[in-house]
């Protein structure tokens, strides 16, 4: 299959990379023309606009940073849809609105192009390794169609139902994380408070009853004051802010990630929106006067 890539940032290239690497013919094409050029020496062909990526591909992913960016991108006059034949395939990995999600498949659908929303999860460790777990919405045939390609990204490919089923699945995802991370800043922060070695603690807590992914990938990067990101502040909160946008439109209250959600907007305000997500342990300190 041929398949096209639109969007090379932190997980997208990475993604892009897999493809080449598993033998697939790619298309990429990113605004900020840097971002290819590692792609493109790998064997990627670079094109000038997100339909001419479409117009031989057999899928075309996109790798998008929130709901208006894949709208556009997919539906503007030079868009994939403008170049995609009938009988293709738009996947969409984006973490976006499922409701804008189900408005870009319809309209993909009344043009005989097929969708799916397939966001993942795995951070950026997990796409370079290949190992994301993607969470996909729409139709089983289709789904069956692109697995190659999905499986040359992530490890574990689960079909969650219909049209938009897997963004609310990864908005679900996202509401375990952020509440997770700043479960993990504050046990961190009462034991830097309390005098507590924290290396010696993380030692004595990671294979224990609060061992988990947070836990071991990024309390040790909170320990170093390392705050590059793996996945950025600005996207956590825009994630959290998607989902309480959801919850509220299907009258699930969600009163601990309403508060994660002000703190990661903290974070954006105070100027860490491009750190990871791990930088969040800054708030967590700054109000305790540290």
């Amino acid at each position: 299959m041929k398949v096209g890539f639109v969007g090379l940032g932190t997980m997208g290239r990475p993604m892009a990379g897999n493809l080449l690497k598993a033998g697939f013919a790619l298309r990429v094409y990113n605004r900020t023309i840097f971002k290819t050029e590692s792609l493109v020496a790998a064997g990627a062909e670079r094109v000038d606009s997100p339909s001419e990526v479409a117009r031989a591909a057999d899928v075309t992913i996109t790798m998008l940073s929130d709901s208006p960016d894949v709208k556009e991108v997919i539906l503007r006059d030079d868009g994939i849809l403008a170049g995609a034949r009938r009988g293709s395939v738009i996947v969409d990995m984006s973490t976006i609105s499922p409701l804008v999600t189900r408005e870009i498949a319809s309209t993909c659908e009344a043009n005989g192009v097929d969708f799916l929303d397939a966001p993942v999860t795995g951070g950026q460790s997990g796409a370079i390794a290949g190992t994301l777990s993607i969470l996909v919405g729409g139709r089983q045939c289709v789904l069956e169609r692109v697995r190659p390609v999905l499986e040359a990204m992530g490890n574990k490919i689960t079909l969650m139902g219909p049209t938009g089923s897997g963004q609310i699945a990864k908005l679900c995802n996202q509401v375990v994380c952020g509440l997770n991370i700043l479960a993990v800043c504050e046990g961190l922060a009462l034991a830097r408070a309390s005098g507590i070695d924290l290396e010696l603690l993380l030692d004595a807590i990671s294979e224990g009853a609060a061992s988990s992914w947070m836990l071991t990938n990024l309390a040790p990067k909170i320990v170093a004051e390392d705050w590059s990101p793996g996945f950025r502040i600005a996207l956590q909160e825009k994630d959290l802010r998607l989902a309480l946008q959801w919850a509220a439109e299907n009258g699930a209250p969600l009163v601990a990630t309403a508060l994660a959600g002000q703190l990661f907007s903290a974070a954006k305000t105070l100027g860490w929106a491009d750190e990871g997500t791990q930088a969040l342990s800054k708030v967590v300190l700054a109000m305790g006067g540290r």
